[in-house]
């Protein structure tokens, strides 16, 4: 598992655009995470030639992405631990499938991180859709 220290912590709910961003710098240094979804993915066709683009997204520091990336989702007190799929491991270049962002922001208000991070990663299509706990 890796462990990161979160210092900023950001949402925007620019609907139907959803962001929650997590950053080991607030001097744009070290590694960041974005996890984003657009709401109108929730009307997707069922004979799409890109099923996963139908869900959210996980982006990088170095702007790698993967779609319907996360396999498993949990947020206790001020801890979120997050499994991705073996896909985001590879497309993200990440050296652990399992990461524990511990975050230490006087910006982050954990309901409204709850609400929205529970709305992205269950946007679009259910199997891609992580099992949640305590989301």
């Amino acid at each position: 598992m890796v462990v990161l220290e979160i210092r900023e912590v950001g949402v925007e709910d620019e609907s139907p655009l959803l962001m929650v961003g997590l950053a080991e710098s607030t001097e744009g240094e070290g590694r960041d995470f974005v996890f984003q979804c657009d709401l109108r993915r929730n009307e997707y066709l069922p004979d799409s030639n890109w099923p996963e683009g139908d869900s959210y997204c996980v982006t990088n520091q170095a702007g790698m992405t993967n779609y319907g990336a996360v396999r498993e989702v949990e947020l206790r007190s001020d801890v979120l631990r997050v499994v991705f799929t073996a896909g985001a491991v590879r497309d993200l270049h990440l050296e652990d499938s399992e990461f524990e962002f511990r975050i230490n922001s006087n910006e982050f208000d954990r309901e409204e991180f709850r609400r929205c991070l529970r709305s992205i990663v269950t946007c679009g299509r259910p199997e891609y859709h992580p099992t949640l706990v305590e989301l």
